[in-house]
């Protein structure tokens, strides 16, 4: 038996790549990939667009917070960001959290729970809702 020609090969694998191209891409345009990013320069702008009663940050942050980032998925209910905050505040900050280790800490509502990981000499925390 013949082997098949060269060029039917290549036209083939090249059918095959295009198909492969197509799939993914209507794979990643519906899978939602929802990640909304919102920034807020004080803690009363993200009040004021009711950032917390959203739910994708609880109210604790501390009363200077600063330059709030949160990316929220909406697909998956989960969210992640950052602040700062004048270091003064920290105490009273980690007084309303659980620390579960050295600059970690946590806050639980009935539904959710939220991590923070906070380097409090310079006043900046992460978080992530999981």
């Amino acid at each position: 038996m013949r082997s098949p020609e060269p060029w039917l090969s290549l036209r083939l694998v090249r059918s095959h790549m295009r198909c492969f191209s197509l799939v993914a891409t209507a794979a990643l345009l519906l899978c939602g990939c929802d990640v909304v990013t919102d920034r807020y320069a004080t803690l009363d702008d993200a009040r004021r667009d009711r950032l917390f009663e959203r739910g994708w940050l609880p109210d604790v942050l501390p009363p200077s917070a600063r330059d709030i980032r949160v990316s929220s998925d909406l697909d998956v209910n989960t969210s992640e960001g950052e602040f700062f905050f004048d270091p003064a505040d920290f105490a009273d900050f980690a007084a309303r959290l659980q620390a579960t280790g050295n600059d970690t800490f946590q806050y639980s509502s009935a539904k959710y729970t939220w991590k923070f990981s906070c380097d409090s000499r310079r006043g900046f925390c992460r978080y992530s809702l999981r």
